[in-house]
């Protein structure tokens, strides 16, 4: 299981240049977990695709009906506390930390794109390149161990 942001969910559901990335993160781990915040962040990607006319709105509400049937069964709460800690002391916007506490709490990643989530949680948030690069193990994904030689 990992947390996915809205952001790799759109470029699995809708045609990006991430769309054959994000086809590989599913195919390595299909039990995508998220934030229920995820479905408003969705549906304003859709909304701005009306917009700029990548997608009638037919096209989207059938992507929408599709995407939600899937994803809504794995839709989980992280705890408010959690998320203010987290903006408090990172300074990330409440939308992020959603994504970020929920994984916190699961101990489980987050594959987002966000370089700045990266950054701020190095052992949490991971792009889709890295978390492709991670080794799986018995159906967990680790990553590689940094090791120091010792001063002796």
């Amino acid at each position: 299981m990992i947390v996915v942001d809205s952001n790799i969910i759109a470029a699995r559901n809708l045609t990006s240049v991430l769309s054959a990335k994000a086809e590989q993160v599913e195919q390595k781990d299909p039990g995508w977990i998220v934030p229920i915040l995820w479905r408003y962040e969705f549906q304003n990607i859709l909304a701005t695709a009306i917009k700029s006319k990548q997608i009638r709105p037919e096209q989207a509400l059938e992507v929408w009906e599709k995407v939600f049937s899937i994803i809504s069964e794995n839709e989980a709460e992280p705890s408010p506390a959690k998320v203010i800690a987290l903006v408090t002391q990172h300074g990330i916007t409440a939308y992020d930390g959603q994504f970020i506490a929920l994984a916190m709490e699961m101990g489980i990643q987050c594959v987002t794109e966000d370089c700045e989530l990266q950054g701020k949680f190095p052992n949490i948030a991971v792009s889709m390149e890295g978390f492709l690069k991670t080794p799986k193990i018995n159906g967990v994904h680790e990553k590689r161990a940094r090791y120091r030689q010792s001063k002796a």
